[in-house]
């Protein structure tokens, strides 16, 4: 195993309509002690990359203490998966540095505050921003996390020039999932298609921009796009979820997505598939095996 990635619990201080992780906010932290035994167990196999998420990792109260028990235990790398808003408190950020080499995700997924207000619930926006400054002032390594959803398309080129003007240099975007909103489905989950033609925009006129895709089907990126794909991990990637139960990276995949129309395509081993509730919804007409490897 090569990384653990650690949920520290579902508590957050926003309150996003689309999360993922929405019904599971009653179970709001994890017992310390199993959250170290897990650490330590992980660390005696020989991992050395430790993933904090959430919930909201940084307002967690143990937060210093398991990343001090995290290095005690010889991990050599941190990452972690935040909205960004306890970044904009400069002295947080600067304790947190002192357990450098340490990188960050950060969610981010509309350009202004009302948009933000209207879909996180919370008044977070210049938090946030704030937040991803410091990053940029104090040199750290950090990747923004854009959710693609119906709701922010048509302002997916607006962030990425607000995220230019910050002096951020690269974005993730992730397919939204979708299971946890499956009453307003089509209202937030767009089809594949309809968004890679957006990417597409946006690739061509930033060039310079580091930008990622996940969870979009190998073969509707297409030849254009199969670049700025996403490495995917599996079984070398343990997720601990509510119930203190552990589940692979493989095992979620197999759990949450199919592969229709995927028989005879070389790309079906490294992609992800779609999520059920996608099938279900707008079916597989999308999905072309691909039978040769595109050429660079």
């Amino acid at each position: 195993m090569d990384m653990l990635e650690l949920k520290l619990g579902y508590a957050c201080n926003n309150n996003c309509v689309f999360c993922l992780n929405k019904e599971k906010r009653y179970y709001k932290k994890f017992p310390v002690k199993f959250l170290k035994n897990k650490i330590n167990i992980s660390a005696q196999q020989g991992c050395e990359r430790l993933i904090l998420s959430g919930g909201e990792p940084l307002i967690s109260l143990h937060l210093f203490d398991l990343i001090s028990f995290a290095k005690s235990r010889g991990y050599k790398k941190l990452e972690i998966h935040t909205n960004g808003r306890m970044l904009s408190y400069e002295d947080f950020v600067k304790k947190l540095l002192t357990f450098s080499p340490i990188g960050f995700l950060v969610s981010f997924h509309f350009p202004t505050p009302l948009l933000y207000m209207k879909y996180s619930q919370v008044d977070g926006f210049d938090q946030t921003i704030n937040g991803i400054k410091k990053l940029v002032k104090y040199r750290c390594g950090f990747t923004v996390n854009t959710v693609l959803m119906k709701p922010n398309l048509p302002y997916l080129k607006e962030i990425v020039d607000l995220l230019r003007n910050l002096k951020a240099k690269s974005i993730q975007y992730t397919f939204i999932d979708g299971h946890n909103i499956l009453p307003e489905y089509k209202k937030f989950v767009p089809r594949y298609s309809q968004v890679v033609k957006i990417l597409e925009k946006i690739i061509k006129q930033n060039p310079d921009f580091q930008i990622k895709i996940r969870d979009i089907p190998t073969c509707i990126l297409k030849k254009q796009l199969i670049n700025h794909l996403a490495p995917i991990h599996f079984s070398e990637r343990i997720n601990l979820t509510i119930g203190k139960r552990f589940f692979t990276s493989e095992g979620i995949r197999e759990m949450q997505s199919v592969y229709p129309n995927c028989e005879g395509c070389v790309y079906r081993s490294n992609c992800f598939g779609i999520k059920k509730a996608y099938f279900q919804i707008y079916g597989s007409d999308e999905l072309k095996p691909v039978k040769r490897m595109w050429k660079e």
